[in-house]
């Protein structure tokens, strides 16, 4: 890649650990979209990947990008004695057969589909910072959560696949349902976690890895579908920006952060996910103008 390219991405990187740091949200929310852009322009940033790699390679990328930040807050969490690993291990292995799988589907399905999927997810995500949190009755519960066989696979799986086949850490799906199905106390669902979304996007990347090895149309410097230099971009832009973002937090008002944030994330998964709804509607119509014709 050229020098100005690297930058761009470095520049990037340094949004997602200000915005990880500002309100704690992954970067594979802002990390995906920016791939999306990035792999469509080879004309502005000299990076050439063929139209049906472009999806992929921006989700494993990404997850690339979210393994050591999470690692990194898993272990800060665990020195704090806030994990509770008797939910990290079965849940993440779970989670890791889930990936694998959720990568083939992935590698498999039309790029508007993960796109409009993902799009969805940013409005989720967009939604729940918008809206004033509030604590239900019934949220703290007692220091004894459920680890029952059902409730660790469900999440575990819902986890994994959500995280491996839209590139994202899983924390927006595994924190609720730390909350409501595995009923763990609050203090310990954030960092809880972080631990499962490390081991949940290890075994994402691995699987983009494994899925993409020899695949055609990748750029110069990718291991399966997973970008490399790009990905060690990003995240060097990130580790040296999360801090800051952390201390602007203690400067700046939280909720006016959430609202700025989640605009964003509302109206940009909005654009993806009309536009690729339009895409898979066209794609559908051709297909059923094929068959009458046939």
């Amino acid at each position: 890649m050229e020098v100005m390219t690297v930058l761009v991405i470095i520049a990037v990187g340094v949004a997602v650990g200000l915005l990880s740091g500002l309100i704690g949200i992954g970067g594979g929310v802002l990390i995906v979209p920016f791939l999306y852009f990035f792999y469509a322009r080879p004309d502005l940033f000299g990076v050439v990947v063929s139209p049906d790699a472009q999806v992929v390679l921006a989700h494993g990328t990404s997850l690339m990008v979210i393994v050591p930040t999470s690692i990194r807050g898993a272990w800060t969490y665990h020195r704090a004695r806030l994990v509770e690993w008797r939910a990290v291990w079965p849940i993440g292995v779970v989670s890791i057969v889930a990936a694998f799988l959720s990568v083939r589907l992935a590698v498999s399905l039309p790029p508007e589909t993960l796109r409009t999927g993902f799009g969805a997810l940013l409005i989720f995500s967009g939604v729940r910072l918008i809206l004033p949190r509030r604590e239900r009755p019934g949220t703290v519960v007692s220091p004894d959560p459920e680890f029952g066989l059902a409730r660790t696979i469900l999440t575990g799986v819902l986890v994994g696949l959500m995280s491996a086949l839209l590139g994202v850490g899983g924390g927006t799906i595994a924190i609720p349902l730390l909350i409501y199905l595995v009923r763990l106390e609050m203090r310990k669902v954030a960092a809880t976690s972080m631990g499962i979304i490390a081991i949940t996007a290890t075994a994402g990347t691995l699987g983009y890895i494994v899925s993409g090895l020899g695949a055609p149309g990748l750029p110069p410097s990718s291991l399966g579908y997973v970008h490399v230099s790009a990905g060690l971009a990003m995240f060097t832009g990130a580790l040296a920006s999360v801090q800051w973002g952390a201390n602007l937090n203690q400067k700046l008002r939280p909720r006016t952060l959430n609202l700025v944030f989640g605009v964003f994330f509302v109206v940009v998964g909005l654009r993806l996910t009309g536009d690729n709804l339009l895409a898979l509607a066209r794609r559908a119509g051709m297909a059923l103008g094929l068959t009458f014709l046939s």
